[in-house]
């Protein structure tokens, strides 16, 4: 984490999307990192075996999300959703990764299996040209978090602040 630190104070490009991807592996081994054309497969294989749950704040979400995911940013919400829905893979993303996993994280340590982050979350799936979100309706542009981060988004992807 404090790795990113000089990202945080100078800000970041597209390049430093690969450096946060490594740091969110090696502080969170343990959670699987799902890539987003292992996402994209299983949505369109069987999106009813899919949570996907965006950790992201109500304002950020209001912006856009991916395809049938649901907003949550508390692990006991998860958890309970994850079981009203049974057996069901769980995918959680947030900005870049770093929160979601947090999340994965802290779902593994209450025994919850399944779990996974989308590596790179909505700024890596967005940059891809991956289908957004407001509402039921598409959408091509992404809450960057803050200002700082609008450089991990290609030009035009990010929402101005």
């Amino acid at each position: 984490m404090l790795a990113m630190i000089p990202s945080v104070m100078r800000g970041v490009g597209l390049a430093d999307l690969e450096r946060i991807k490594a740091i969110t592996r090696a502080t969170f081994p343990a959670v699987i990192q799902l890539s987003t054309e292992e996402l994209a497969s299983l949505i369109q294989r069987d999106p009813n075996s899919l949570l996907v749950v965006d950790v992201r704040s109500p304002k950020e979400f209001a912006v856009s999300h991916l395809p049938n995911a649901i907003r949550a940013e508390s692990a006991e919400f998860i958890a309970k959703k994850a079981k009203e829905k049974g057996s069901r893979k769980v995918v959680l993303y947030c900005s870049v990764g770093f929160r979601s996993s947090l999340i994965a994280n802290q779902l593994q340590r209450k025994g919850l299996s399944d779990i996974s982050n989308l590596e790179g979350s909505i700024f890596a799936w967005a940059n891809e040209g991956r289908p957004l979100f407001c509402g039921n309706h598409k959408t091509s542009q992404v809450h960057p978090y803050g200002n700082r981060w609008s450089g991990l988004l290609n030009p035009g992807l990010a929402l101005p602040l």
